[in-house]
């Protein structure tokens, strides 16, 4: 029985059965980016598990997890996957609706100019859409939330090498990566804020927003230089979620002085 990166999730969960269990476990013996990967999952769980496991969201850690599971390992999943926490799939439904057309009244006529009048009121709306609202230019969140992590110089420890992994995989958009990455750093170095701000976007990125959000008040409270980044982004985290008050609440606390100050106030103009 061939097994994939696919079947992690169900059998760190317990889905399987005990002879697909068995089998999984004899695999792992001899295939080595199987136990790659299994290593790689636990490593991840691991990290955020220290770093946050001790605090009241621990219950959040468990859902989140499972997030990342189906980011990373979840490949296709099949219609049928069971277990609390796997993740939804939205499924749109178009309606369709008839409409009868009648006829003309006896003694009516429909005056041209009239029509014409509607029909460039129907473009000046159409334009407006276009040129105005623009629903093909990308959402405020896409465009604020791109950044990239600038390498930083290696003096050739384990955490650096770790960090320059992270910094690739981030710059590539490859979050769910640089998260496992950053997660260790930040495990070894607890006040490293470049690698903790790092973390927070790479989770926010992943849509683990609360645990973003809680690096996010951490770095805010403090007085790194990532102090007024993460104000920023712990507004682009209420901008994902449609909340748009709470996002200007928290650009509001950006002062004059700080080097972003101009970007949040872009942004709250165009809210």
């Amino acid at each position: 029985m061939n097994f994939t990166k696919n079947d992690i999730p169900r059998y760190l969960s317990g889905d399987m059965s005990p002879d697909e269990e068995a089998a999984f476990e004899k695999a792992l013996q001899t295939d080595t980016e199987l136990q790659e990967l299994l290593n790689l999952h636990r490593e991840v769980e691991r990290s955020l598990q220290q770093e946050w496991g001790q605090d009241e969201q621990r219950d959040q850690l468990k859902a989140t997890m499972q997030t990342l599971r189906q980011e990373y390992f979840g490949g296709e999943q099949q219609a049928g996957a069971q277990g609390e926490g796997k993740g939804l799939h939205a499924v749109q439904s178009g309606a369709s609706a008839q409409q009868g057309i009648a006829g003309p009244k006896p003694g009516k006529l429909v005056s041209f100019k009239r029509y014409v009048g509607v029909a460039i009121a129907a473009a000046a709306v159409l334009i407006i859409a276009i040129f105005v609202w623009n629903p093909f230019a990308g959402n405020l969140y896409d465009k604020y939330a791109d950044t990239q992590m600038i390498s930083q110089v290696e003096r050739g420890s384990h955490v650096d090498s770790v960090l320059q992994e992270a910094t690739t995989a981030f710059n590539s958009k490859d979050f769910t990566v640089a998260a496992v990455n950053l997660a260790e750093v930040v495990q070894n170095q607890p006040d490293n804020s470049y690698a903790l701000f790092y973390l927070g976007v790479s989770l926010l990125q992943t849509d683990q927003v609360t645990y973003a959000r809680a690096i996010f008040e951490k770095l805010f409270k403090g007085e790194s230089a990532f102090k007024y980044e993460a104000c920023f982004y712990e507004a682009l985290s209420f901008l994902k979620d449609k909340d748009k008050d709470t996002a200007k609440d928290w650009l509001e606390k950006i002062p004059a002085d700080a080097p972003n100050y101009k970007k949040a106030q872009e942004l709250m103009r165009k809210l």
